[in-house]
């Protein structure tokens, strides 16, 4: 079977539709044609499919698939076109700013046979500008001219082929009539993810803000300058040098005058050589210095930067802006609904871009404040001051911490809460947050594209949470205030070790119009901090002086371009950050419709089923396909009483078996109301129905809950006996029954020398013995009135399943509350234990001794104990109430019923039941499983003719019997007939 697109033509709209190419279809104005169109008239145009020669038929019209029809409609025409549905292609369009369809030589794509095709792409901020030049083309499925603009996800219909344009990608069905030149991609990031709608948390990777410690060292000590002046250096030996001459003359000393005047000149020069050597040192360590600081700055800057960066990048990353949100949704990126309760930053969103204190430790160890700083260590100051904070980072602020305010012009702020509500739904699921917005009703149209969002849908109310009117507001708030009263009284219960205790889904409430809740009994804990109750609020007003004075922070939008966070968790800030905005032509509903559809699974997807039936369990369809009598011959009890019970995954059965060396011989049920613990005991009583014979296997039933489950089982040819509603004569009666029951099973044992029912059985089957002994299983679906009421029946019964273990008596006790009914004598006899959902924790220890089945949520849902843990796990039990639809696919009828979903988000009918159940002059009774099983076992033993076994009581005597009850005997001849006497003295 093919899949087959028809694409139908009319004016400026199209419509496509999927068609299966193994049906015929038909096309009118009558609602039971396949195809509705109305304003036909009279015609109805039939359609079928050739597969083999690629034909296909409308009326006496054959045509090719790749062929149009048209007809005739309304003054006008409609054109039908067939085509194969084909798997498409993903191309990329990155790095691309304009691209071509048409058949010049730079076109991307070309058409074969649209030669007059000529389309323009031009890349826009969000999404392409397309530009037509000919032939018609239809956007989205309208006809479209000029210039039009395109966003992610829009479809092109060219020629009867679509495409679907992304923002960096077109995706085209692959057709040997065109020629892309376009990159191939292998994976789309575009196209819906397996298991879509299915959702579950991908792992998260949390960028954490550096935490480095930096510390900047002042650079060494400024060089020493030379203090001594030029003239002072050279004046002494000058002087030397001129008395030295002038005493020549005054008494002339010969070569002593020469070698002082030479010892005079030598000290001069190097006392001049020295003073300007010093006087460049000087100037070169000035110089070194500052180079060796600024070098040392500018690594340290350099590190700085780099952590800078990374705490930017990381803030980037966790906090991005809505163009970005809109991509990552789009792509159904793995970051949706990465945050939980237990993250640092739940309900932590971004304000804004602006500048942050620097997330690492940056120090300077100088001494300022003590000197007056040289330029030099002057540098490394500014370079301390100028790194306490990053720019261009996004400013944060969250809900957790305490009531929230927002002041400045209504429409700015307006739009804030809506970028709020953007950045909580995408990171935060609906299981962890849900959002309830007050507003004016006047201002409905601009909070409506939030009625997409899931978050929206209050779950626990089954409302919508737009509070607008009275009758919104009694609906939503009303109960809001018992979810939080109950939260607060869970909270006193617990005392102080409820100081963590985290409540989800967290409310958040944003109240723009205060006067819908002032009078509300709601403000007992508006008017406080109710953050640890698991509700945030937002209040919003004109000016400061307006807000609550319970507000912790306070957002100040001072107008369309600069925002303040005037105050954080009570503490002044005044951080001031450039306001985020939608971007032009932004849809709304964009996001919210790409969450809407996906479905949170909060653990990894089960592959237990939730509900299987018994015949599902089975693999048939229909009671004959279980092939009783097949069965009844392969199975031998004497060898094992392994019976399916559940499943725990496709095609994984659970198996019971009650033989004395695997699970067996007794057990335990429990579970609460609707746990389905009668149903698993009917699920086990029809699964050894269906696989032993009525002499391997037989039931006694004890039901004190009316006899229910005893009526379901009348039929049953394995019933041997009910006992319901005990009073004392019956109960008596009851146990003498089965001690002799006993008794006689005993005496057949010895008197064919063997021990256990197993040995005995294996005679029957080999045709040693003539008289049949099934195993007997006795089965109470209440015991705890049971033992209220008659405990020492009770006692009896348990004392008697005890002594008969050889003898082949199985006994089976269901209970809804295992505490304080089940004693010691039961635990030790008890081998295995089925837990259903019960009560609470004390419940599921006293039977598990783990609190696993006060966990179970899924009726039938059950765990399987068996020893001490020898086997444990968790399946999923049959259900044998199910209707029986041997041909369901023939029976199966659809509700055809149109529901309108209200400004509540509530369903209103919009039509009648339109699928023609309502039509049928009689009601047909469906049997379930159960009774078609039951039924088909019971024709067999009639067919077959097996005799039903001796029950070991007959039907208990009514308490009155009326004159017509006795009309059909014949008194005189059954007082004529003679009849030996025989009385009973007593049992062998």
């Amino acid at each position: 079977m093919k899949q087959l697109i028809l694409l139908i033509t009319h004016e400026a709209q199209q419509h496509q539709l999927m068609l299966d190419s193994n049906k015929s279809y038909t096309i009118g104005q009558s609602e039971k044609n396949s195809i509705v169109l109305p304003e036909s008239g009279e015609q109805v145009i039939t359609i079928h499919f050739d597969e083999d020669k690629q034909l296909w038929c409308a009326d006496e019209q054959t045509l090719l698939m790749t062929q149009a029809m048209t007809i005739p409609f309304n003054e006008g025409a409609l054109e039908f076109f067939l085509s194969e549905d084909l798997p498409k292609q993903a191309y990329s369009l990155l790095g691309l700013t304009t691209w071509r369809i048409g058949q010049d030589a730079g076109a991307m794509i070309t058409l074969a046979d649209e030669a007059d095709t000529a389309l323009l792409f031009e890349k826009q901020k969000m999404g392409w500008q397309l530009m037509i030049a000919n032939a018609p083309i239809y956007v989205n499925f309208q006809l479209a001219t000029g210039s039009v603009h395109l966003t992610s996800g829009d479809q092109l219909t060219i020629a009867h082929q679509t495409y679907t344009i992304y923002e960096d990608e077109i995706h085209v069905a692959i057709s040997d009539k065109m020629t892309v030149q376009l990159p191939a991609l292998a994976l789309s990031a575009y196209t819906f993810y397996e298991d879509y709608p299915d959702y579950h948390r991908s792992p998260r990777l949390i960028y954490r803000d550096p935490e480095e410690k930096i510390t900047l060292a002042p650079p060494d000590s400024a060089p020493s300058k030379n203090n001594q002046q030029l003239l002072k250096t050279i004046l002494p030996p000058l002087l030397m040098l001129g008395m030295t001459i002038a005493m020549n003359f005054i008494q002339p000393r010969g070569p002593y005058v020469l070698i002082t005047a030479a010892t005079t000149v030598m000290t001069l020069v190097f006392s001049v050589t020295n003073y300007f050597k010093q006087n460049k040192k000087f100037k070169q360590d000035v110089i070194d210095r500052k180079r060796i600081y600024e070098e040392y700055l500018t690594e340290k800057s350099k590190e700085i930067y780099s952590l800078a960066l990374e705490q930017r990048q990381g803030r980037l990353y966790h906090y991005p802006s809505m163009e970005e949100l809109a991509e990552l949704g789009a792509k159904f990126n793995h970051r949706i609904y990465e945050k939980t309760a237990l993250h640092h930053d739940f309900l932590t969103y971004r304000l804004g871009l602006g500048d942050v204190k620097l997330s690492s430790e940056v120090s300077y160890s100088g001494s300022e404040g003590q000197k007056k700083l040289d330029e030099i260590e002057q540098e490394g100051m500014n370079l301390w001051r100028d790194t306490q904070k990053v720019s261009n980072v996004p400013v944060t602020t969250d809900l957790i911490s305490g009531p929230l305010g927002y002041i400045g012009p209504r429409k700015l702020v307006i739009e804030q809460l809506h970028l709020l509500v953007n950045q909580l739904s995408f990171f935060h699921s609906y299981h962890d947050l849900q959002m309830i917005s007050i507003f004016p009703e006047d201002e409905l149209p601009q909070w409506n594209w939030m009625r997409f969002l899931p978050h929206a849908k209050l779950q626990e109310m089954n409302v919508r949470g737009f509070v607008y009117h009275q009758r919104s507001r009694d609906q939503v708030l009303n109960s809001l205030t018992q979810i939080l009263k109950n939260r607060k009284n869970a909270l006193d219960e617990k005392g102080r070790g409820g100081e963590n205790t985290i409540f989800t889904p967290h409310y958040v409430v944003m109240i723009t119009d205060e006067k819908l809740i002032l009078d509300h009994a709601i403000m007992e804990f508006f008017n406080e901090d109710p953050s640890n109750l698991g509700c945030s609020i937002i209040f919003v007003q004109d000016v400061m002086s307006s807000l609550p004075e319970n507000i912790q922070t306070i957002i100040d939008v001072r107008d369309s371009k600069t925002g303040m966070m005037v105050l954080e968790k009570n503490e002044l800030k005044n951080i001031r950050f450039e306001l985020d905005h939608f971007p032009a032509d932004f849809d709304k509903e964009k996001l919210p419709r790409i969450l809407a559809p996906l479905n949170h699974l909060q653990n990894l997807k089960n592959s237990i089923p939730e509900a299987i039936t018994f015949l599902e369990m089975y693999e048939v369809d229909k009671f004959e396909d279980l092939n009783v009598q097949q069965r009844w011959a392969a199975h031998s009890p004497h060898k094992s009483l392994a019976v399916p019970l559940g499943v725990r995954g496709k095609e994984d059965i659970v198996y019971l078996n009650l033989h004395e060396k695997a699970h067996g011989p007794h057990g335990l049920v429990a579970g609460t109301t609707g746990s389905g613990k009668s149903e698993i005991v009917q699920s086990y009583i029809l699964s050894l129905a269906v696989n032993f014979h009525p002499y391997e296997v037989a039931f006694l039933l004890i039901d004190y809950k009316g006899g229910g489950m005893a009526n379901l089982f009348r039929n049953l040819p394995h019933l041997l006996g009910s006992i319901t509603n005990l009073d004392g004569a019956q109960s008596m009666r009851a146990l003498i029954s089965i001690n002799a029951e006993l008794k006689r099973r005993q005496r057949l044992f010895s008197e064919n020398n063997v021990n256990h029912i197993n040995q005995y059985q294996k005679l029957y089957k080999d045709g040693d013995v003539s008289e049949p002994m099934p195993h007997l299983f006795l089965i109470s679906d209440e015991f705890a009135e049971l033992k209220s009421e008659q405990p020492e029946f009770m006692k009896e019964l348990v004392s008697t399943a005890r002594i008969g273990r050889s003898l082949g008596i199985h006994l089976i006790l269901a209970t809804q509350k295992p505490s304080g009914v089940v004693d010691d004598q039961i635990w030790s006899n008890s081998k295995f234990k089925l837990a259903l959902k019960v009560a609470d924790k004390s419940d599921s220890m006293e039977m598990l001794k783990t609190p696993d089945a006060a966990e179970i949520t899924q009726p039938g849902r059950a765990y399987l104990q068996v020893g001490n843990n020898e086997i444990y796990e968790l399946f999923q039990s049959a259900w044998s109430g199910a209707d029986y639809l041997p041909d369901q696919s023939d029976q199966e009828e659809v509700d055809n019923t149109i529901y309108a979903i209200n400004d509540l988000g509530q369903y209103e009918i919009l039509s009648e039941d339109l699928s023609g159940l309502s039509d049928g002059k009689e009601v047909k009774t469906v049997p379930t499983e159960l009774d078609a099983v039951i039924d088909g076992i019971h024709a067999i033993t009639e067919e077959a003719g097996i005799a039903p076994l001796p029950r070991p009581w007959l039907p208990p005597l009514a308490e009155r019997v009326y004159l017509p009850e006795l009309d059909t005997v014949d008194y005189k001849v059954a007082w004529q007939e003679k009849s030996e006497l025989e009385p009973m003295l007593g049992i062998a």
